[in-house]
């Protein structure tokens, strides 16, 4: 498979090794002091070290240059770093061989002794202005095959200190010797059933994928913009004639670190299956293998349920959740975290140093919440810095729900609390369901009058609620703070992805109690609390 990229621009340089093209493009070449231009790219290495070529075999995937690829062409130095790009379209029939290229008449504006820097694949839509240090990376849209990886998501950076090289006394040359910015996963996956397979999503669940971000051409760093916890391949006639038969898809991604990779079928009728395989620190010009077996039975899915979650319809603006984020049923108290934070109570996180080993516990776990271990401050509440907010609220990076479910699952906001509280039926009970658990009720309203009405401890409900109508059950999980775990039985703690309005070091939360509930309440950023996640 030959890695192709059709680019017809007004300002574009074809160089050709023939005589005629040359004549066909004498005005592109004028003012150049360049003859001749060689590209080089290089193999992926499986961390196996074994080899591989975007042409796959069992223990290659190589990179070959095709006729026509285009390479964006950045002057470095000494003009300026902004200046108007330059594009070098590979000529056909020109001396190739494999990942290397090399054809004459350069031309348009390179020039002896300039610095120059290129990237592949050529992105035409960038307006001129555009720094070299901020090329756009989209690792969206993925289907799962090498052809359209090497087409569209292998991005390439080229930095050259321009290189004269003399041949018959004249000759002058440049080499772009291309590095890979992203890694390739090879996934082989024994599927459970015979069918046609729509989609695969992969979630990092202890990180994120980094979906967009920009890239500096002189020297491959990559800016993450957005990152997410999952990455969906939309598949396209991916078939399975039986159960336990093996498919092998491929994933384009930057570096990142994986814990567990998270992944999840869905087949044509909708059906969904999951299976996970041991992650790996991935890193740049790098594949890595992943073989995993998936579950047989499916996940459950139709009315009532998004993304393998359950959820509630309540009349309100967003849908939410049964249980809480770390439950699998609605009596669990599920997983405790500081706000804006994706690792949770018991869990360890080595990408804090500062944070978690530098206070006097002397450890990487995660378990005493106070603003000595908070992840967005040095140790005091003044030193707060981060994190990034998109209208007030947590981005996708730091919301511990897009990190953990994924899919359309997401904290919600102040607003969303708000309109919990004030347009639903909440009953107070110690014994939800039997289960001996105690918390809010929170109902479905049948009469206007009911909403924001609140039932406390040893007061009668309005008539006619039962467990049977619409509602969700917000066990009293208590909360941490300080090495401690207060609470639990008695009163409830519940983050939105809400910032405080007024004091950054709070955010927004609802806090009750049996004899009480706050529906407007802010609370210290590194409290240890529960988070009930939302879908639209």
């Amino acid at each position: 498979m030959k890695k192709t990229i059709f680019t017809i621009l007004p300002m574009a340089l074809l160089a050709s090794c023939s005589s005629e093209l040359m004549e066909t493009t004498d005005n592109a070449v004028k003012g150049g002091d360049v003859e001749k231009v060689s590209i080089v790219s290089h193999p992926f290495v499986f961390d196996d070290d074994t080899r591989t070529s975007l042409t796959a075999t069992e223990n290659s995937i190589s990179f070959a240059w095709a006729d026509y690829d285009a390479l964006g062409v950045f002057p470095i130095a000494p003009t300026t770093n902004n200046q108007a790009r330059q594009v070098l379209s590979v000529p056909a029939d020109c001396e190739t061989d494999a990942h290397y290229a090399s054809f004459d008449g350069a031309g348009w504006e390179l020039k002896k002794g300039n610095t120059y820097a290129a990237y592949c694949p050529y992105n035409g839509s960038l307006p001129a202005e555009t720094p070299y240090t901020e090329v756009p990376i989209d690792m969206t849209g993925q289907d799962g095959t090498l052809e359209t990886i090497g087409k569209k998501y292998d991005y390439m950076f080229a930095p050259s200190s321009f290189a004269e090289v003399t041949k018959d006394d004249h000759t002058h040359e440049v080499v772009f010797d291309f590095q890979h910015a992203i890694a390739i996963l090879q996934l082989k996956l024994t599927m459970p059933v015979a069918a046609t397979w729509k989609s695969l999503t992969l979630t990092n669940t202890s990180g994120a994928f980094v979906t967009y971000a920009t890239m500096n051409v002189q020297d491959g760093t990559v800016t993450s913009k957005i990152g997410l916890p999952d990455i969906s391949l939309a598949l396209n006639n991916v078939t399975t004639t039986g159960s336990n038969k093996e498919i092998t898809l491929y994933v384009a991604v930057l570096p990142t670190k994986i814990g567990t990779l998270s992944l999840t079928a869905t087949t044509s009728n909708n059906e969904s299956y999951c299976a996970s395989a041991t992650g790996k620190t991935v890193e740049a010009g790098m594949a890595y293998r992943f073989t995993t077996t998936f579950n047989t039975s499916a996940l459950p899915s139709g009315d009532g349920y998004k993304d393998g979650y359950a959820y509630v319809d309540l009349g309100l603006s967003v849908k939410w959740a049964t249980v809480n984020v770390g439950a699998t049923n609605a009596t669990e108290y599920g997983k405790y975290y500081a706000w804006g934070e994706n690792k949770a109570y018991g869990e360890e996180d080595t990408s804090n140093e500062t944070n978690y080993k530098y206070n006097s516990r002397n450890s990487y776990l995660k378990y005493y919440f106070d603003w000595s271990d908070y992840k967005w401050c040095n140790g005091y509440f003044t030193s707060i810095a981060g994190p990034d907010l998109t209208n007030g609220s947590l981005a996708p990076d730091d919301d511990a729900v897009v990190q953990s479910w994924g899919g359309a699952w997401r904290m919600p906001t102040h607003t969303e609390m708000e309109e919990l509280v004030n347009e639903c039926y909440w009953i107070w009970t110690s014994n939800y369901n039997g289960s001996g658990m105690a918390g809010y009720i929170v109902y479905a309203v049948k009469a206007y009058s009911d909403k924001g009405q609140v039932v406390y401890f040893g007061n009668t409900p309005s008539s006619g609620y039962t467990l049977s109508d619409s509602h969700i059950f917000l066990p009293a999980a208590g909360c941490h703070h300080h090495g401690m775990f207060d609470d639990a039985g008695t009163g409830g703690r519940y983050w939105s992805s809400s910032l405080y309005n007024g004091r950054n070091y709070y955010a927004y939360d609802i806090r009750f109690s049996s004899d009480d509930r706050k529906s407007r309440y802010e609370g210290n950023r590194y409290y240890g609390r529960n988070i009930r996640a939302v879908c639209e």
